[in-house]
């Protein structure tokens, strides 16, 4: 959502026009209040495939794949949805950010409209890609699902660094797509770790780390359904709500990051200059490629437990080159659509 959210921007400067927004949903994630008030265009939102979690931690591939076959009828209904929000809009180009649903409508022949698909995840498809050990069923089926959301169209992959683009396999290498509001941020460092929990069953393990060391201050942002905006554990570990603006703000003045291994809260976290630690959700193969990739380009340190004692002690690290990849994102994009709807 933030690299749509981010895309929107750089096309509302260059005067292109969003004439309308489709963005999957799922029983399991609701749709935050920042994203339709981002687009000046309906936001219309259908069913779509998604991560099934157990214990609202790792990813349950068994109940992920259930959940899909039960769906089925409801993915029908969302292409045809899709397949007339394009007639009615008649777009110039669409922006696919990984949904299925586009790619399955190019696979049946049902858009006539040039697709720039986005997502770090086409990196899979890249030489140069970091691929986790194991995974031995999951990383087939992720390689199918990334090849059929990609169908029929001109691929972007978002990458820490900059390596070379493929355009006989019509793939391009993009930096990653983060908000403004990053841009305005002064980092300071402050005395508090901060931590960004996708799933708020990993709440627990927070707790016990923070027991083990009580006077470090942590401040936790996580997704727990009808959690206040601040619940304090104690004076030290501080949750919070879900949001946005808060969480660049004290991202900016924090001590240091540990994250879950998102795409964006990674290369947020570095272009700040915050040291960094990434935990990749349990059996999320795509986590476990942001975490190594991570890793191996410097941008922080990988660990499957919150040991965040590993952190206390890391320097700042050195971002000017990543600072000025991050900062090519609008020229990169805008050379990508003029070749994406070039006629041949």
């Amino acid at each position: 959502m933030t690299q749509a959210v981010s895309l929107n921007q750089i096309l509302s400067r260059n005067a292109h026009q969003v004439v309308g927004v489709l963005i999957g949903k799922n029983q399991h994630r609701s749709l935050p209040d920042f994203f339709p008030a981002a687009f000046n265009a309906p936001v219309i939102q259908a069913q779509s495939p998604g991560f099934v979690f157990k214990e609202n931690k790792g990813v349950s591939l068994p109940g992920t794949t259930i959940g899909a076959l039960r769906s089925l009828n409801e993915f029908k209904s969302s292409l045809d949805r899709l397949e007339k929000l394009i007639a009615e809009t008649r777009p110039d180009l669409i922006v696919n950010f990984l949904e299925p649903l586009t790619g399955l409508l190019k696979l049946f022949g049902r858009c006539p409209v040039p697709v720039i698909s986005v997502g770090h995840q086409f990196m899979m498809e890249h030489p140069k890609n970091f691929s986790p050990r194991g995974f031995f069923l999951q990383k087939p089926l992720m390689r199918q699902f990334v090849k059929l959301a990609g169908t029929g169209s001109t691929r972007v992959a978002l990458s820490y660094a900059t390596v070379e683009d493929l355009p006989e396999k019509k793939l391009y290498i993009a930096p990653p797509l983060l908000r403004s509001q990053l841009f305005e941020q002064k980092p300071v460092f402050g005395d508090y770790i901060l931590v960004y929990l996708v799933n708020h069953g990993y709440a627990a393990d927070v707790i016990c780390w923070h027991q083990a060391h009580p006077d470090v201050p942590i401040h936790c942002f996580y997704d727990k359904p009808g959690s206040k905006p601040v619940d304090p554990y104690d004076d030290k570990l501080i949750f919070h709500a879900l949001d946005g603006e808060k969480f660049l703000t004290m991202m900016a003045g924090c001590r240091a990051v540990v994250c879950t291994a998102g795409f964006e809260s990674v290369a947020e976290a570095h272009y700040l200059g915050k040291p960094l630690m990434c935990i990749p959700l349990e059996n999320h193969v795509e986590q476990s490629m942001n975490a190594i990739e991570a890793q191996e380009r410097g941008l922080g340190i990988r660990d499957s437990k919150f040991n965040i004692d590993r952190l206390l002690n890391c320097p700042p690290p050195h971002v000017n080159g990543f600072r000025s990849w991050v900062d090519s994102a609008e020229a990169v994009f805008l050379r990508v659509m003029k070749i994406a709807t070039e006629k041949p």
